[in-house]
């Protein structure tokens, strides 16, 4: 049998652990090496990469934006025409030049600018970052001038004719233009300002994407006007005067970023003139109030503010109505016990050389009053046979041209007659009798009224104050007697007289009486009989 060497085991293991401790660690260095290259093609993106945030500095602009467009239409170009000049470039059956809109080209060389735009606003200066806004270019090398079409050449031929701005405010023009004047026409603005003038440069060097020529194009803020005309609220008529104040609802900013105007800060106060006419300040866009501040002569402050919104519009600015109310006192006169109105009263007002006589409605309106003052309105006369017991009404008129906080002041007067109220009763029952002949005596015994009773109460009007004596059917013996005072109550007189119906009342009630007492009697009678029989 043949004996086989044993082989050293521990020699065997070593070797198998060293294998895979390098088989390791070149995994990890091929781990690495990948790490380190993806992390340069990443490097190598972002720093082709174009950074849309913009700075306002013109430095800033031209760095951001130099990285896209010279990656674009500069390096693209240059590969695909193998031409120096730039954005223009192009084989020469291809791109001959820049043309105008008269297919007239304006060179064929190659001494080209790149040039950068920035639409700024003309107050501040500050960049109006907004995209959108629109511009065409125009050659100034004659007269006439004419449109320009540029072009772009990689990956496809693009034509251009116009160009806008990105949300930095700011563009390249897509290919670099020769040497010359030239104009660019600005079609359409940002929200909140009004067209660009044409704006002339001329390009006499040659620059580069990296160092490109700066045109900036200043645009004015859009502002409008807030119109108000005074009406009278009754009459609808102009009225001259009036002091309004325009305050801001909101902060106003403008795009550049400026605030105009901080909330609730006032930005104008003007007066309307002879017509009722009046306009603000030429103010930027945006949500105001206006309020009065001084109503005109005569008229009280109107209280209630309006809210004004101005937009960037092309219509003529819309006009306010303001509906004015003019100061005014308003006084009825009514009849203390029937409430009706009482025509014919006439009444002096202080400072006031015209009287003025209540109407149909017994009104008067007392107008055309000045403010800070106080007046007096007092009775002069009253129809017959009314009297009056009111004191002198007072009123005062504030600053504002209001009564106790109100342009209208209401107020309700009275005044009465001497009323006496005849009644005449049947004693037992107390019930107003009728089919009777009632008189009234002064003092002197002189009938002043003579009327038949009907069951009601009687008025008598405008009696004078003094003593009167009253007689049902010319008995004496029923008379009444009565003070009557000057008072502005109804005052009453109530007698009562000895009638059929209380005779008949009292023979009925006698008879009544006596059948009872005979009743009676017969009862007794009766019992005291039984009483004797039982004993």
């Amino acid at each position: 049998m043949k004996i086989r060497k044993k082989r050293n085991v521990s020699e065997e293991s070593y070797w198998k652990s060293f294998t895979d401790i390098m088989a390791g660690l070149l995994l990890v260095i091929l781990l690495v090496v990948m790490l380190l290259l993806l992390l340069l093609t990443q490097m190598n993106e972002d720093e082709h990469s174009y950074d849309y945030q913009y700075e306002t500095s013109y430095e800033q602009h031209v760095a951001d934006d130099y990285d896209r467009f010279k990656h674009e239409y500069d390096h693209q170009n240059d590969n695909a025409s193998n031409d120096s000049g730039g954005g223009g470039g192009g084989s020469g059956e291809d791109d001959p030049g820049t043309k105008d809109n008269e297919g007239i080209y304006v060179d064929v060389g190659h001494d080209k600018t790149a040039v950068f735009v920035t639409v700024v606003d003309e107050e501040t200066g500050n960049v109006i970052k907004k995209d959108g806004t629109l511009f065409e270019l125009y050659s100034n090398r004659n007269a006439s001038g004419g449109l320009l079409t540029l072009h772009t050449y990689y990956p496809i031929k693009t034509e251009y004719k116009q160009y806008e701005t990105t949300e930095a405010g700011t563009f390249f023009l897509p290919e670099k233009i020769t040497k010359g004047w030239y104009s660019l026409h600005n079609l359409k603005a940002p929200q909140g300002y009004g067209l660009a003038e044409d704006v002339t440069f001329e390009i006499d060097e040659s620059r580069d994407w990296s160092d490109p020529f700066l045109v900036e194009v200043p645009m004015a803020p859009a502002k409008s006007v807030i119109f108000i005309q005074n009406v009278d609220v009754s009459t609808n008529e102009n009225i001259p005067g009036g002091t309004y104040e325009v305050f801001a609802s909101e902060d106003i900013v403008t795009l550049d970023g400026t605030i105009r105007y901080r909330s609730g800060e006032k930005v104008d106060k003007f007066t309307c003139d002879k017509k009722g006419s009046g306009k603000s300040i030429k103010l930027y866009l945006g949500k105001y109030t206006v309020k009065q501040s001084a109503a005109s002569e005569f008229y009280a402050l109107n209280s209630n503010s309006i809210p004004v919104t101005l937009e960037q519009i092309e219509s003529e600015a819309q006009t306010f109505t303001v509906k004015c109310e003019k100061t005014k006192a308003v006084f009825t006169l009514t009849d203390e016990y029937t409430e009706e109105p009482i025509k014919g009263a006439v009444f002096s007002v202080t400072d006031k050389e015209d009287e003025l006589t209540t109407n149909a409605d017994g009104k008067i309106s007392v107008t055309d009053l000045k403010k800070s003052a106080t007046y007096t309105v007092t009775l002069k006369s009253l129809p017959e046979p009314y009297r009056y017991a009111e004191e002198p009404i007072k009123f005062t008129v504030d600053g504002n041209g209001r009564i106790n906080g109100d342009a209208v002041l209401t107020q309700n007067q009275t005044a009465y007659i001497i009323r006496l109220g005849v009644d005449v009763t049947d004693i037992i029952y107390r019930n107003s009798i009728s089919n009777s002949t009632i008189r009234l005596y002064d003092k002197s015994d002189v009938v002043v009224e003579e009327w038949d009773a009907t069951g009601v109460e009687h008025m008598i009007e405008g009696l004078e104050p003094g003593l009167y004596t009253m007689e049902v059917n010319g008995r004496k013996s029923t008379r009444t007697f009565i003070d009557l005072k000057d008072i502005g109550k109804l005052q009453r007189l109530s007698t009562a007289v000895w009638t059929i119906w209380d005779t008949i009342s009292v023979v009925g009630a006698l008879i009544m009486l006596a059948l009872i007492s005979l009743l009676l009697i017969n009862v007794f009678r009766r019992a005291k009989r039984k009483k004797n029989a039982n004993g």
